[in-house]
């Protein structure tokens, strides 16, 4: 306090482009280290520390002293994530567009996807993101060629010609989209409230051949509207009731099946459970048709609406997928009580079979649950002293899992 004047300092901090007065002090230095304290807080953007002196008539000046903006993060660059194990030839440009190549591509591109919060099907149909992509380092080449060296290897076909081929179609699918985008103001706007009206418009406007990817592209522009996957999904299973169209219940089913690529989503979906074993056969259930709808995650239930009308096979397929993935990598399926891994694996066979008691996944299945006896024997020897017995195991015993 100086004679006849006041003076205090303010902290102003910004988070998402907002600025918000975080205290007042009367002490710079304590306005200071207060501002740079908060800058180092996940959210906070810039802070800034403004001189406020007060007469004692209430008039009051205000001087900005000090603005410090936090440092810009270098992201690191997005890469190819994961390997293909099921290589798939592609020789037409519709091929590209298949159920195996968008796994494949969820796969693949799972590092970009996340951060846009996309599927492989939006990928595919939507020209920003497929230019976002292509602007970030050479991951479409790198995935390229891991594709087309899978595919000359398991076919027996020469690798040279192999990229060369996917290259040409994926030069095509991109060129495809980017058609659309310069075109797509002429094109009815998506509607959610009369999809009818506008397939037909589609129908009529582009012909049978075309529909299906015009229908997709402006279906990939209205779910950039949305923020998450997770939210794409629920508008989706929203409007696929028994009234809508087959063909468009055919083409929103496959966006549904590539959001569930993801462990997250399913765990999502799923809920917590007490360990892994009680997740693997909770799902399991679910594919059976066991499960009961009142007690599923609401999403959840409507996908197994769909599979019990024969409308959601991608999304079967996906979950079983899933399933196996879970139930062959070498974790135990209680980590708190990895000695019970022997009595869970026998609850989740049980639950893997069906009414007629085949094994829910079959061969996959079988090769899963037979490596985790395996496993199991070994760690049994291991702890007994019989390493070299234990190490020898897999080329020397098959279990009998049927």
């Amino acid at each position: 306090m100086i004679k006849n004047r006041q003076i205090t300092y303010e902290t102003l901090v910004c988070r998402e482009g907002r600025w918000l007065i975080h205290c007042i002090v009367p002490e710079e230095e304590d306005a200071i280290s207060i501002g740079r304290h908060l800058l180092t807080e996940p959210g906070i953007e810039e802070f800034k520390v403004v001189r406020n002196r007060t007469m004692l008539s209430g008039f009051t000046t205000k001087r900005e002293i000090l603005h410090e903006v936090r440092p810009p993060v270098k992201e690191k660059a997005m890469v190819v994530k994961g390997r293909i194990d099921r290589p798939v030839v592609c020789e037409q440009l519709d091929d590209i567009y298949g159920f195996q190549s968008r796994m494949i591509m969820g796969r693949l591109f799972r590092l970009f996807l996340d951060k846009y919060q996309i599927t492989a099907s939006e990928l595919l149909h939507n020209w920003t993101y497929l230019r976002k992509l292509s602007e970030a380092g050479n991951m479409i080449h790198a995935a390229v060629h891991q594709v087309a060296m899978a595919q000359a290897n398991e076919f027996n076909i020469p690798a040279k010609d192999r990229i060369k081929h996917v290259e040409g179609l994926v030069h095509q699918a991109m060129n495809r989209s980017r058609d659309f985008y310069a075109e797509r103001r002429r094109l009815p706007r998506f509607e959610v409230a009369d999809l009818d009206h506008v397939r037909r418009r589609i129908h009529a406007r582009c012909g049978p051949e075309n529909w299906s990817f015009t229908m997709l592209c402006l279906l990939a522009q209205h779910l950039m509207g949305y923020g998450s996957v997770g939210g794409k999904m629920e508008m989706l299973l929203g409007v696929m009731t028994e009234d809508l169209d087959p063909e468009l219940t055919a083409l929103f089913e496959g966006v549904v099946a590539d959001a569930l690529v993801t462990s997250d989503m399913v765990k999502d979906l799923i809920g917590p459970h007490a360990n892994l074993a009680e997740s693997l056969c909770a799902l399991a259930d679910f594919l059976h048709g066991r499960s009961d709808p009142k007690r599923l995650n609401p999403n959840l239930a409507k996908i197994g609406g769909l599979i019990a009308r024969g409308a959601g096979e991608g999304c079967r397929l996906v979950l079983t997928e899933r399933l196996m993935a879970e139930l062959k990598r070498d974790h135990p399926l209680d980590r708190k009580c990895p000695e019970a891994d022997g009595a869970l694996l026998e609850s989740v066979i049980e639950h893997l079979r069906g009414p007629d008691g085949k094994l829910l996944g079959g061969d996959a299945a079988e090769a899963a649950i037979s490596e985790r006896l395996v496993r199991q024997r070994q760690a049994f020897l291991r702890d007994l002293g019989m390493v070299e017995v234990a190490d020898q195991l897999p080329g020397k015993w098959k279990p009998n899992v049927v």
